[in-house]
């Protein structure tokens, strides 16, 4: 039986996503981003299980070893206040079984800031796709639903380990979420839920352990464990995948360099009616850094910060 450090260190010499995926899968995602959902069999020689599985989750709230600023937990889509459940900065073991026997869902967000072999698994997906991410669990009573309709702003991996959820999914109702632009808590618009309630998903799957669900960005998803007759326990794999945006920040990030764009710009000069004069003389000098850019230089900068950006210093 390997030990958790071997299972770690098999990471450095397969692919992550290979062990979520499948090989063909994981080659495919990898040239081709998906746009619209599919569901997949955790590979059989996938480690996942010995890594984590269900009973490591409960373990970390029956332990309370799980820090609380990575704790959520939901009743019919509603957040709990952290005082329902969490004492001096932990969850309470009692509080958080109580709340799951009342029909509460918990989120343990970004294990892999405090999961040794959850880490290596989201630091070699970025290592292959140049997307940082992070891993969450749920689990979800029998009988019950946690978090309701939304979209989400980044690609996701649904893993079920443990029980049966059913995955309502309906067409993105904007285009290409990211990040803080698009959300669906700032954008929500209540008529949305009849119309879907009334016309049904588009698509419905049900997950059963070892069942994997890819789930892209903008798509509504409507998850719960209403029809089930067991506790639910699944792992999301979050991939923050990268658009020209990201790239363009990098590349005017580079003009800092430059100490004409380090020189202080008079209060004067950021009157109203003046400001389209400065404006025009900054893009200028934007647009002649940009021409004058030797890309090849820049290539290896913007690749070691895709490698090293971290999952939550950008939403």
């Amino acid at each position: 039986m390997p030990t958790a450090a071997d299972l770690i260190s098999m990471l450095g010499r397969i692919m992550s996503l290979e062990f979520i995926l499948g090989v063909e899968a994981a080659a495919a995602i990898i040239k081709e981003w998906p746009e619209r959902p599919y569901t997949l069999k955790l590979p059989p020689a996938s480690p996942i299980g010995r890594m984590v599985n269900a009973q490591t989750i409960r373990n970390l709230l029956d332990t309370g070893c799980a820090p609380s600023d990575y704790v959520n937990i939901y009743y019919q889509g509603e957040g709990l206040h952290p005082s329902r459940f969490t004492l001096d900065d932990r969850v309470m073991p009692a509080s958080a079984q109580l709340l799951l026997e009342r029909g509460c869902t918990i989120q343990l967000r970004e294990l892999n800031r405090w999961h040794p072999a959850m880490s290596a698994l989201c630091v070699g997906i970025q290592a292959e796709t140049g997307c940082s991410g992070y891993v969450t669990a749920f689990i979800t009573p029998p009988g019950a639903q946690g978090l309701d309709y939304h979209w989400d702003q980044y690609l996701g991996i649904v893993v079920q380990l443990e029980g049966i959820k059913t995955w309502e999914l309906f067409e993105p109702k904007v285009p290409a979420p990211w990040r803080d632009h698009s959300m669906s808590t700032s954008l929500w618009d209540d008529g949305w839920t009849k119309q879907w309630q009334e016309a049904g998903p588009d698509l419905a799957v049900e997950l059963a352990a070892r069942d994997v669900l890819v789930l892209p960005r903008g798509w509504v998803h409507n998850p719960h464990s209403r029809d089930s007759q067991e506790t639910s326990v699944h792992l999301t794999f979050v991939v923050k995948e990268l658009t020209p945006q990201w790239i363009a920040e990098r590349l005017i990030g580079s003009a800092l360099n430059d100490p004409r764009f380090r020189a202080v710009i008079p209060p004067s000069e950021l009157e109203l009616v003046v400001l389209p004069k400065t404006l025009a003389g900054v893009r200028g000098l934007l647009i002649e850094h940009l021409r004058e850019m030797n890309l090849g230089k820049v290539a290896s900068a913007v690749r070691h910060a895709m490698e090293v950006e971290t999952s939550h210093n950008k939403l």
